[in-house]
């Protein structure tokens, strides 16, 4: 990957870990200890504290992946919107950009094949926003980010890397300056020093474009995480009726 700083950043670790694994980490403390024949998960970042109480065979198994970013403080969005500066497409134009996006950390106990998610956490602050208007919109889990021309050097811990791909397929100039990605398209792959997510952006016109997301990651030998998604009949969060289909969210209040 072509970073865009060589200095050195810590990184955290993901993966699939036993018990006795310990986490102190960037003011992040995450341990699993046996009494009693129990397993008491503990972790603390800043104020907030999860514990939990674990029945299980030796043979389990704790895995820790980054997951889609709209769990904390709670699920209240499908929808993650990155916010950049302002870019021109040149008519039935393509181009690549690399932008950021916030992580969410996801902690799963596997045991007898089967997995589930006893936490969720984050080292960055969430902010929310509103794409359109309550009457026409859909809640969004924000983030802001700068535009690369390659992937940035992050920490991944607090931030991943996106790669858009915007088209577009009019005869016109288009501005845009933001990107709205639906959870089922959120593919995220991870590896020792970074944390990746791919979409595709077609624009259609001055106003709207269709945007969806790819199952890619950054770089060859990256691992795939954990998916929290899970299929719901239809949007909670979204009341622009057609906007969804499939993976792909169509942004047509605007790509500024």
């Amino acid at each position: 990957m072509d970073d865009e700083s060589s200095d050195e950043i810590p990184a955290f670790a993901y993966g699939r870990f036993t018990f006795d694994y310990a986490v102190n980490f960037a003011g992040l403390s995450l341990a699993v200890e046996q009494s009693r024949g129990m397993y008491h998960y503990h972790r603390a970042i800043g104020k907030a504290v999860r514990e939990a109480t674990i029945s299980s065979s030796a043979g389990a198994r704790m895995i820790i992946h980054p997951v889609e970013p709209l769990y904390v403080p709670d699920p209240v969005t499908d929808f993650l919107e990155i916010k950049f500066s302002e870019i021109m497409i040149e008519p039935n134009g393509k181009t690549v950009i690399f932008l950021t996006f916030p992580i969410e950390i996801g902690v799963f106990i596997e045991s007898k094949g089967e997995t589930d998610v006893i936490d969720v956490f984050t080292f960055k602050q969430p902010k929310y926003s509103m794409y359109g208007s309550s009457h026409r919109g859909v809640i969004t889990k924000w983030h802001k980010s700068q535009v690369h021309a390659y992937p940035p050097q992050v920490k991944n811990y607090e931030e991943g890397v996106l790669r858009l791909t915007i088209q577009n397929t009019t005869d016109e100039w288009v501005y845009v300056s933001r990107v709205i990605i639906y959870e089922k398209g959120m593919f995220i792959h991870y590896d020792d020093s970074v944390v990746s997510m791919a979409a595709e952006m077609t624009i259609l016109n001055r106003e709207s474009a269709d945007v969806a997301g790819v199952d890619r990651p950054l770089r060859p030998e990256m691992s795939r995480s954990i998916r929290l998604y899970k299929p719901r009949k239809m949007s909670a969060f979204s009341n622009v009726s057609g906007s969804l289909v499939d993976t792909v969210f169509t942004m047509d209040l605007g790509l500024i």
